[in-house]
């Protein structure tokens, strides 16, 4: 079997906030130990609602962002460890498509109808699995 063409391993990204001049800060966890394997030929849609971290998430996968701890290999290599012609290679290689939630699901289906309408034409799975 191949390696998986993107690994994450308990990511995380927080950020430091100022609450003012004499209040200590607080630390906000945008992305909290997220880990995840994608194979090749697969696709990966992460959905959550309006500030859950999915935006974060991407940026940390397209390298935007350091993560604060955690791991990220893509094909195998180490985003971390990287150096400078491997990430802007590495960078080519991954996308985010962002959608817009009000053109694509449709207001007369459940979400979870949505969600496995897919596995319920390309697959065996059965409902109680699905």
């Amino acid at each position: 079997m191949s390696a998986p063409v993107l690994h994450a391993d308990n990511l995380a990204r927080h950020y430091r906030v100022s609450r003012g001049l004499f209040a200590s800060e607080l630390t906000l966890k945008a992305v909290d130990g997220v880990s995840f394997t994608l194979d090749a030929g697969k696709t990966l849609a992460v959905v959550g609602e309006s500030g859950c971290g999915k935006s974060t998430l991407a940026r940390l996968v397209t390298m935007i962002e350091p993560p604060t701890s955690g791991s990220l290999a893509i094909d195998g290599i180490d985003v971390a460890t990287a150096g400078g012609a491997a990430r802007r290679r590495l960078r080519s290689d991954v996308q985010i498509v962002f959608q817009n939630p009000y053109g694509s699901l449709n207001p007369r289906q459940k979400i979870g109808d949505v969600l496995a309408e897919p596995l319920i034409i390309n697959t065996d799975t059965p409902a109680d699995e699905r």
